[in-house]
């Protein structure tokens, strides 16, 4: 019997604001305390909330069911055998572990000195199981962190968010597409916190840590908060406003020294109205055109690709750099509704070719409105006549959602018509498509008959990267010969393949998953029987695979520790590893007691948003 639990969690920021538990590793464990789960029933979530250390994590080991990781959005997904795992659907402890700091978007990503692992339990719970047509049973879960909960562990990870919304003062209309600074008012020295662009409300998010509000003169040898005076340790916050023109408005850095804006915490969230914005810039101060791929990286489409790799360069956060691209793609740009003063519509165009400066494969081909996700391409504005909310906003889209407008295409399903609505606002740094990018390239490899230790290549050649240009063409409504290039990409690196049949946990519950890669492991003392005890040498025999490896790692977790394995090389560099790593301890000075062993495998692929998350097998043993 298959148990799948699924659900979305959040963490809320100021009031109703919300935003995903994104690329966060969830655990899932099974909970035999009856007396434990009737009380939490009753309790309040506040009483169930709980911070473990990397230790008492580790004590629960006995009793994990499963791991996964969060999406961007804050979805996970557990597919629980319950034969294998001797799992009847009883009730589980569900706890978000953090290894390391989570990437929010924050220009410095390396975890504060005093970091320490830790887990959090969000809650005890049995899940309402529901039984399906395809026999297996399912449930959901849920869950948003309070404020309270959410800021405390933003805080263990030296995380500080700013969210709020920019609106014109009289007529609260919000004012998209501006640049928000936010600056900590200093004595020596303003330092800049971050910055953000309103989206269509006019909400913008600012994420940053101490380490920008503690620079002095002596930086970056010496950060601490100026004055050193005892009270108060967050940031004076005063902000700058620009747009693609530049700054238009700057409030006084004294406004920072206001009880509203002194020494603010790491949860901070603020109203900002102008008395007038740039709400509708003139037509022809936009250059309808293809610049960038992805909303939150924004990687440019010439200086954010390695000519020779096709992968991402010359971001300043290094983690977003020598990636190649997989699943959807958030082509971005700016739009006009008029061109040569006639309707404009556009459309995009790809171009295979066999390597980075190498040959043309497929000549430049449509893509048609199948290809293309739910793409917001801008917004209308209404007055309701209600005090306290005077403006709708509705969205026009591709393939809209409920609730928004459709955008239209032509009879051939290739040109994008820009509403030509009077209160029609584009898309002026944003959105142009959302590229199904697997209708590229996509496809399965089977890997059935893979032993872990051997090469990957021993079942089926070692995958590769396929290569893309990218190009925007935008012309007057239904007229070919005002045709016009609106931007062309670098030739990108592309990859969508699945890899089925991958084994998993080796001798002990043999299976397999799809994966976007090989990671697999086994035991060599346990090779071909799972129930053999360790005693005195610990071998782990694996296999990674993908054209985009990056670390691969074996790590364990258990009593005693730290647990060390050597490191690994790459057998193919870039592309797979393979082989076996002896425990670099003492195994028979183990303590008699149960152990899982893991090996990880990044994956350096972005969809323009976030990373891929790592892959990995796991193996559990006694000593």
């Amino acid at each position: 019997m298959r148990f799948i639990l699924r659900g979305n969690l959040y963490g809320l920021l100021c009031r109703e604001n919300r935003i995903p538990v994104k690329n966060t590793i969830v655990r899932l464990y099974r909970y035999n305390n009856q007396d434990a789960v009737v009380a939490a029933t009753n309790a309040l979530p506040k009483e169930l909330f709980q911070i473990y250390s990397k230790a008492e994590v580790s004590e629960k080991s006995n009793d994990l069911l499963a791991e996964t990781k969060t999406d961007e959005n804050g979805m996970y997904t557990f597919d629980l055998d319950g034969n294998k795992l001797k799992y009847d659907g009883g009730p589980v402890e569900i706890i978000l572990y953090y290894p390391d700091v989570p990437d929010y978007g924050q220009a410095n990503q390396k975890p504060h000195k005093n970091f320490k692992e830790f887990g959090v339990r969000l809650n005890i719970f049995q899940p309402g199981w529901r039984q399906t047509n395809d026999n297996n049973l399912y449930a959901t879960f849920n869950y948003i962190i309070s404020t309270k909960n959410w800021c405390y562990i933003l805080s263990l990870h030296d995380l500080w968010f700013i969210f709020g919304q920019l609106t014109v003062c009289q007529t609260n209309t919000p004012i998209p597409g501006v640049t928000v600074t936010a600056m900590d008012d200093d004595v020596i020295s303003d330092d800049e916190l971050g910055s953000a662009v309103t989206n269509s409300n006019g909400q913008f998010i600012i994420v940053y840590t101490s380490k920008e509000f503690k620079k002095t003169f002596l930086s970056p040898l010496i950060n601490v908060e100026t004055p050193l005076f005892p009270w108060g340790n967050g940031p004076d916050v005063y902000f700058k406003y620009a747009t693609s023109a530049g700054e238009f408005h700057k409030e006084p850095s004294s406004r920072g020294r206001m009880k509203d804006r002194e020494n603010v915490g790491n949860c901070f969230c603020v109203n900002l109205c102008l008395e007038e914005g740039p709400l509708d810039p003139p037509e022809t101060d936009v250059i309808p055109g293809f610049f960038k791929i992805g909303q939150n990286r924004a990687y440019h489409i010439l200086n954010n690709i390695d000519s020779t790799t096709g992968r991402t360069m010359g971001k300043a956060v290094a983690g977003w750099n020598d990636l190649a691209f997989f699943s959807n793609l958030s082509l971005l740009g700016s739009l006009n509704k008029k061109i040569n003063s006639k309707p404009l519509e556009y459309k995009f165009q790809y171009e295979e070719w066999n390597a980075p400066g190498g040959a043309v494969v497929t000549p430049w081909t449509d893509i048609m409105k199948p290809d293309i996700a739910n793409t917001v391409i801008g917004y209308t504005q209404e007055l309701t006549g209600d005090i306290f909310n005077p403006i709708k906003i509705t969205d026009y889209a591709i393939h809209p959602h409920p609730g928004e407008m459709e955008v239209f295409f032509d009879a051939s399903d290739t040109w994008v018509k820009v509403p030509q609505l009077s209160n029609f606002v584009v898309n002026t740094n944003g959105l142009l498509i959302n590229l199904i990018s697997s209708k590229l390239m996509s496809g399965t490899v089977n890997m059935a008959g893979l032993v872990p230790g051997n090469n990957a290549a021993s079942v089926q050649p070692l995958q590769k990267n396929r290569y893309f240009k990218l190009r925007m063409i935008k012309r007057e409504e239904g007229n070919a010969a005002t045709e016009t290039i609106a931007g062309t990409s670098k030739e990108i690196a592309l990859f969508n393949l699945l890899y089925s049949g991958v084994p998993q946990r080796g001798s002990w519950l043999p299976g397999t998953s799809t994966e976007r890669g090989v990671a697999c492991l086994d035991i060599k003392e346990m090779t071909g029987s799972g129930c053999v005890k360790i005693t005195n040498s610990l071998t782990v025999k694996y296999t990674a695979a993908n054209p985009n490896l990056g670390n691969v790692r074996v790590t364990m977790s258990g009593p005693g520790g730290p647990h060390v394995f050597p490191a690994i090389a790459h057998d193919t560099a870039g592309e797979e590893a393979h082989g076996e790593v002896a425990y670099s301890g003492s195994v028979a000075a183990l303590p008699n007691c149960a152990y899982i062993v893991y090996v990880h495998a990044d994956l350096k692929l972005t969809n323009g948003e976030w990373t891929h998350h790592d892959i990995w097998d796991h193996m559990a043993f006694c000593k």
